[in-house]
């Protein structure tokens, strides 16, 4: 595994990942809520799931040879494992807790998805541990694969240049997905939503709405864009506009806003099968959670 080696931290770093900040370059994340007791390795190719269910909405995939942390052991038929700093699962038949005669690297990777770092990857100048590390990728951010490979390491861009992690800590963030149980999206949620699948992983920043960073209503508003729609830039100025939609008949790339029925001050997007993608709050990054992760407020379908 080619992860950082640990150092002592001084008392004022050590306050700084207490604090959950992102320093420069999100290259430290926000410490996650549940710490690994043990990393599973798949074996075969493996879908983390945002609920301990089959059919449950699809986060992302493992292919087999690639880790991820577990924070609990197998129960029911599944395994719970941290993934995008959220808690998720995966089925126990895919995963094994071994730590010896694991399955090898995997060999190729699909480049066209959107990838994302499951433990603290080194950054190499080559793809070898012999070659110079040039950075660091935070657990639960997101990497760039050029679709090369090489000796268990994937190429991905990094500070503009071409650099190497290793391939096993490199999985793969599922594109939107519909569950049975969702009624589909329209056109412009499905390229709203697939246009917030993209900014997985980039920095919370007040007031900002990308590229680089992203504030709630900033990331709504910038996937909406994308979808040919302009909405108002705060979230309560997004609670007025669009049709009113009943929480029984969310659709993704739909608008749910949270905390005030008159004001509310958090705008996410639903994703399906109760599950929203949204840009957080400061230290956070834009990730997926639970739409009863917070008090609901309604919802609005834009154009």
């Amino acid at each position: 595994m080619d992860r950082p080696r640990t150092r002592p931290l001084t008392r004022r770093l050590a306050a700084t990942l207490a604090s959950g900040a992102v320093l420069a370059g999100g290259l430290l994340a926000a410490p996650p809520a549940e710490a690994a007791t043990v990393t599973g390795t798949a074996t075969a190719k493996a879908t983390i799931r945002a609920a301990a269910k089959p059919g449950a909405t699809a986060l992302g995939t493992l292919e087999r040879g690639q880790r991820i942390p577990t924070t609990a052991k197998a129960k029911g038929g599944w395994v719970k494992v941290r993934f995008h700093t959220t808690t998720a699962y995966v089925a126990a038949g895919q995963l094994t807790l071994a730590t010896t005669n694991l399955p090898p690297a995997p060999t190729k990777l699909d480049r066209t998805t959107a990838k994302v770092a499951t433990a603290a990857l080194n950054v190499r100048s080559g793809p070898s541990t012999s070659r110079s590390v040039v950075g660091r990728i935070a657990e639960g951010h997101g990497v760039s694969p050029t679709g090369k490979l090489s000796g268990g390491y994937a190429e991905v861009t990094f500070a503009a240049k071409k650099r190497w992690v290793s391939v096993r800590y490199v999985a793969s963030l599922a594109p939107a997905v519909t569950p049975a149980a969702t009624p589909a999206a329209s056109k412009g949620g499905a390229a709203a939503l697939a246009f917030a699948v993209q900014q997985l992983g980039k920095p919370y920043a007040f007031g900002a709405a990308g590229p680089a960073s992203y504030d709630c209503s900033g990331l709504t508003s910038a996937a909406w864009k994308a979808a040919g729609v302009t909405l108002p830039r705060t979230s309560q100025q997004q609670f007025a506009v669009g049709t009113e939609v009943a929480q029984a008949d969310l659709r993704p790339g739909d608008l749910v806003f949270f905390y005030s029925t008159t004001k509310p001050t958090h705008v996410a997007l639903y994703v399906g099968d109760g599950v929203i993608l949204h840009a957080p709050r400061p230290g956070k990054t834009v990730e997926y959670s639970k739409l009863a992760s917070m008090p609901f407020s309604g919802a609005r379908r834009p154009g």
